[in-house]
């Protein structure tokens, strides 16, 4: 009885410090939700997305824009317009972090970051 009170303090410390670990500090994160902005607000948030393979990457205005499809956790589709050039492999990526804001129903992209 005593071997097992003199391990359970211990065991206890290293199960609180791996929680935290895992909920505060862990880089493993899930997609976002577009629910979360405020569609009043031009505060620049990073979401991760998934890439909607099946709409592809389009090009707009003879070519100065790209358009391309995202989905949120609740599978929320999103067009996400830029005229910012994409990083290489985007096509190919399970999930994407985009920075900006919702304005007016779409999604103002000032960087996006391949995970």
């Amino acid at each position: 009885m005593i071997k097992f009170q003199k391990l359970l303090l211990p065991l206890l410390a290293v199960v609180v410090i791996l929680t935290i670990y895992i909920f505060y500090f862990s880089s493993a994160r899930g997609l976002g939700s577009f629910k979360d902005y405020d569609p009043y607000s031009h505060a620049q948030k990073e979401i991760v997305v998934k890439f909607v393979n099946e709409k592809g990457i389009q090009k707009t205005d003879a070519g100065q824009k790209i358009l391309f499809y995202v989905e949120d956790r609740h599978g929320t589709q999103l067009p996400i317009q830029t005229e910012k050039s994409l990083p290489a492999g985007v096509e190919n990526s399970k999930t994407l972090t985009l920075t900006g804001h919702i304005c007016g129903g779409s999604y103002e992209l000032v960087n996006v970051e391949i995970d």
